[in-house]
This record gives C-alpha cells, sequence and structure tokens, in this order.
C-alpha cells in the first residue's frame, strides 16, 4: 500500500481502504484527467468494486479537495489529484487534454480580487480548440 495516499486519506481524516488507495494510486499514474469509465474499467482489473462504490469514492475525495473534478462541457466529468494549480489546452476533434501550467494567471487573479474585493479560492481555466494533428488536417 502506497504510503503517501495512506498519509493523505488519514490527513484528511477518512479510512484508508484498498479501493481508496487504488483509485489515488491510478489517477496518480495518468498523465491527464480521467473519466469514471476509466477508472471503473481499470480498477475493476485490480481489486473487486462495482460502480457505485467508484462513484462514492470520487465523491468523497472531490469534497475532501484531494481529487477536483472538472467538466469540459461534454456531458462528462474528469478527475485529476487537486494539487498544482494548472489548465486545460482541449482538443475539440480527437478529445485530446495538455496540461498548461506556465501561465501568469496567478497576477490576473491577484488583480481581479483586488479591482472587485473578492476572494478568490479556486478558479478554472479551459481553452478549446485544435491540437497540432487536428489542426494540420483542417
Amino acid at each position: 500500500m502506497n504510503r503517501h495516499v495512506s498519509q493523505t486519506l488519514t490527513n484528511h481524516n477518512l479510512k484508508v481502504t484498498e479501493a481508496r488507495t487504488a483509485l489515488i494510486d491510478l489517477v496518480t499514474k495518468t498523465d491527464k484527467p480521467v473519466d469514471a469509465q476509466f477508472l471503473i474499467e481499470s480498477l475493476q482489473k485490480e481489486v473487486s468494486i462495482d460502480r457505485v462504490t467508484v462513484f462514492r469514492i470520487l465523491n468523497i475525495l472531490t469534497e475532501h479537495s484531494i481529487l477536483r473534478k472538472l467538466e469540459f462541457g461534454d456531458g462528462k466529468a474528469r478527475y485529476e489529484l487537486a494539487t498544482d494549480e494548472h489548465h486545460h489546452l482541449i482538443c475539440e476533434l480527437c478529445g485530446a487534454i495538455e496540461d498548461v501550467s506556465d501561465c501568469n494567471i496567478a497576477a490576473l487573479e491577484s488583480d481581479i480580487a483586488k479591482k472587485k474585493g473578492f476572494h478568490i479560492r479556486r478558479h478554472s481555466l479551459e481553452f478549446f480548440g485544435f491540437c497540432k494533428t487536428c489542426y494540420k488536417r483542417t
């Protein structure tokens, strides 16, 4: 069992279970946000788990800010670890998702908060368009 995952669950006063640990490990190993169906199919190869349990775990981990739930307007939620703030490029043709972490959004966020007198807790920013491969085809 991954000690880091166990510690994360313990720090959030959550019971450390095989299913929770396996789910977090799987999300950690993926390099892009993943949907529930991917998680269900992958986890069922490793542990005895049903769909309802996966959704229950996703909800708990999202409520405790261990996972971040992302919705890109296509009707399905995706999940990633809620670690660093970053943004996404989403290809509207092939569905590829790429992280963008090197933008200066912190300065913009600070400016907006100051101008509006608003305490910003979090934000979401996605860019929609075409990846290099799909753009060449258009």
